[in-house]
C-alpha cells in the first residue's frame, strides 16, 4: 500500500478510493461515501483550478467544498475525524440543491490490481459498481442523508470490456464507410441495441434508479399512495427504515421493471424464503393494481456525477423519457449550482437565448455540412451571427464566450484545435455550448497516473453552465440534421415565413443538398423550451440511427429558454 501524495491526479484517486473500500468494510457506509466522492473531485480540480484557473469571487465558498479536505496520510485514514465531518458537509450541500433535482454518482469500485494498470485494463477491470444517490425520493426517510448502492459484476468476464467499446466500434464502422462503402449499419446498431439490452439486465430492480421526481399532481398522488401502501408494509413485517427507502424507490417505478427483476430485488432483501415471497407478493399485486395502465409520467431531471471509467456507457438509455444530464464530480457540480444560483428556478437554469453565435465549418473541409448549415442559419435565424469556413481567432472566441447567450459549433472534434484549453479556463463563460462534432464531450485518457481530459471540463469549470456534446464519433449529415432538429425546436425563428412552423416542418432530403423547404404543416407543438426534454425526445426517435441518439449528451445544468 502506498501514502497519499502530496500532488497526484489519477494516483490520488485511486488512493482515495482505496480509503472507500476500507470504510465500507468496516460498516462505516458515510465515510466511504464521502472518500468516493471526494475520489472523483480530487484529481481534476488539482489540474485545473489551481494551476491555470484565475480566482473568482466565489473562491472562498468553493474552497471549502467537498474535494478539497487533505486526506491523512496514514494507513487508517478511514478511521479520521476528517472524514466523518466531510460527510456531514457533503450531506449539508445535497441539502442545498433545488429541490425538485435526483443526484447520484456512478462509479466503479476499488481493486488493488488499480496500482499497476493501464488506463484501458480498468476500464476492462471487473469490478463492483457503487451508485451513490445524493439527492432523491423520499429520502427523508433518513434525514436525507446519501445513501450508497453497490452493485455485484455480472458473470460474464467480458462485460466491462463490451460496454466501454462503443466508441471504438463506432470509429471502426465509420472508418470502413468511408475507405471501403461497407455498409455495417445494421452490425453498428445491433452492438450498441446489445450492450443497452446488457446493461439494462445487469441493473435489474436498480433501473428504478434513473428516474427523477415527478412534475404532475396525478402522478405525485399516486407516489404518495404507493409510499404509504409500502410503509405499512415495513411496519408489519418490521422493516428498517434503510428496507422501506429502498423498497419505495423500486415502487415509485414498478412500470420500469418485469417480474424477474423484482424477484431479484426481493431475493437481495429478505432473509429467508418465506419473508422473500411475502415481499415478492407484495411488490408485484403493487405492480398489477397501480400500474395497470400505461404509466406516461413526466419528471424533474436527474443529474448523474459519473465516473470517468463507466463515462462511455449509454446511462441515458436506461429511461428514455428522462431528463438526464452528466458531471464529472459532485465539487464541479456545486462550482456550478453556486455560480448560477441566481437564475436556477423550479429546477431548471434560465438562461435568454436570444445572442447566439454558430461555428460552422472552420477546418474549411466539410463542404456539404457549411452549405446544409448555412441555408438553414441565414433563412431560419437571421439574427444569429455566423463564422464560415475559417476559425475565429482567440480574442474573438474570447469575446463569443463572454458576451453571446448560444455558442453553436458544428466541424470536426471539439474547436480546441483552434483554441488553447488554457487560453478557455481564463474566460468567464456565459455562454451555453453545442458542440456538434466527433467525440466532442469524450474523455480521453493521458497517462496511467493522470484524470481523463475532455473539452467540456475547461468549459465548465470556466463557468459555462451546459454543455452539448458526442461521446463518441459521429456522421456529418445525421449530425447536422439532429442539430437543426434540437436548436430549432428550443430557439423559436424569428423569420415570419416559418413563424407558424415546426423545424420538423422541413424537407429532409431538400436539407441534405442544402436548401431549406416546407413540406407540411405541423402537427406538433412549434417548440420546446425545456433542452433536456428536447434530448429525450429525440432518444426515442427511431429515425435517427442509435449511435447518434445514445452519443448526444448534456454536462452541466438542466436549461430551460427563458425568451419563449
Amino acid at each position: 500500500m502506498f501514502a497519499f501524495p502530496e500532488h497526484g491526479t489519477a494516483h490520488l484517486r485511486i488512493a482515495l478510493q482505496r480509503e472507500s473500500a476500507l470504510a465500507l468494510n468496516r460498516n462505516r457506509e458515510s465515510e466511504a461515501i464521502f472518500f468516493s466522492t471526494q475520489a472523483l473531485c480530487a484529481g481534476i480540480h488539482q489540474k485545473f483550478d489551481d494551476d491555470c484557473r484565475k480566482l473568482t469571487p466565489n473562491s472562498d465558498i468553493l474552497s471549502s467544498l467537498v474535494g478539497d479536505l487533505k486526506v491523512p496520510d496514514r494507513k487508517n485514514a478511514a478511521d479520521s475525524p476528517d472524514a466523518v465531518a466531510g460527510f456531514a458537509d457533503l450531506h449539508r450541500r445535497c441539502q442545498q440543491l433545488p429541490e425538485e433535482w435526483t443526484v447520484f454518482q456512478i462509479s466503479k469500485c476499488y481493486t488493488p490490481r488499480w496500482n499497476s494498470l493501464t488506463h484501458q485494463e480498468m476500464l476492462r477491470e471487473r469490478t463492483c459498481v457503487e451508485f451513490i444517490l445524493l439527492k432523491y425520493p423520499n429520502s427523508e426517510l433518513l434525514d436525507g442523508k446519501p445513501l450508497m448502492i453497490r452493485l455485484e459484476p455480472p458473470k460474464e468476464s467480458d462485460f466491462f470490456a463490451v460496454l466501454s467499446s462503443i466508441p471504438v466500434e463506432v470509429k471502426s464502422f465509420l472508418e470502413e464507410e468511408v475507405n471501403s462503402g461497407s455498409r455495417r449499419q445494421d452490425e453498428i446498431e445491433s452492438h450498441i441495441a446489445g450492450i443497452i439490452d446488457r446493461l439494462v439486465t445487469w441493473l435489474g430492480p436498480w433501473v428504478v434508479l434513473f428516474s427523477g421526481k415527478f412534475t404532475s399532481p396525478r402522478d405525485q398522488q399516486l407516489e404518495a399512495e404507493i409510499f404509504n401502501r409500502v410503509e405499512d408494509f415495513c411496519i408489519t413485517n418490521k422493516r428498517s427504515k434503510r428496507d422501506q427507502l429502498l423498497m419505495s424507490l423500486l415502487a415509485r417505478r414498478l412500470d420500469l421493471v418485469d417480474l424477474k427483476a423484482i424477484y431479484r430485488f426481493c431475493c437481495e432483501m429478505a432473509a429467508d424464503e418465506h419473508k422473500l415471497k411475502g415481499m415478492f407478493d407484495f411488490l408485484a399485486g403493487l405492480k398489477e393494481s397501480k400500474f395497470d395502465v400505461v404509466f406516461n409520467s413526466s419528471c424533474f431531471p436527474c443529474l448523474m456525477v459519473v465516473d470517468e471509467l463507466v463515462d462511455s456507457y449509454p446511462w441515458e438509455m436506461m429511461n428514455t423519457g428522462q431528463e438526464f444530464c452528466r458531471f464529472g464530480s459532485v465539487r464541479l457540480l456545486m462550482q456550478l449550482v453556486e455560480t448560477h444560483r441566481d437564475k436556477i428556478k423550479n429546477g431548471y437554469l434560465r438562461v435568454p437565448a436570444l445572442k447566439c453565435h454558430s461555428i460552422i465549418n472552420p477546418d474549411n473541409n466539410l463542404a456539404k455540412m457549411s452549405v446544409r448549415l448555412q441555408a438553414f442559419y441565414k433563412e431560419w435565424y437571421q439574427d444569429f451571427k455566423l463564422t464560415i469556413d475559417s476559425p475565429p481567432t482567440d480574442s474573438e472566441f474570447g469575446t463569443i464566450l463572454r458576451e453571446t447567450d448560444v455558442m453553436i459549433y458544428n466541424g470536426h472534434g471539439t474547436g480546441l484545435q483552434f483554441i488553447d484549453g488554457e487560453t478557455i479556463l481564463q474566460q468567464d463563460i456565459k455562454s451555453l455550448i453545442f458542440l456538434f462534432g466527433c467525440d466532442s464531450v469524450r474523455l480521453f485518457a493521458s497517462g496511467l497516473f493522470r484524470d481523463m481530459a475532455g473539452s467540456h471540463l475547461y468549459y465548465n469549470i470556466a463557468k459555462c453552465p451546459t454543455v452539448v456534446g458526442a461521446l463518441w464519433a459521429l456522421t456529418d449529415y445525421f449530425t447536422d440534421y439532429y442539430s437543426i432538429l434540437l436548436v430549432g425546436q428550443w430557439i423559436p425563428t424569428q423569420n415570419p415565413k416559418f413563424r407558424e412552423h415546426s423545424v420538423f416542418d422541413l424537407d429532409s432530403s431538400a436539407f441534405k443538398h442544402g436548401t431549406l423547404q416546407i413540406t407540411k404543416k405541423t402537427q406538433s407543438k412549434l417548440g420546446d423550451e425545456n433542452l433536456l426534454a428536447l434530448m429525450a425526445q429525440f432518444r426515442r426517435r427511431n429515425w435517427l440511427p442509435k449511435r447518434i441518439r445514445c452519443a448526444m449528451v448534456c454536462r452541466g445544468l438542466p436549461v430551460i429558454n427563458s425568451a419563449f
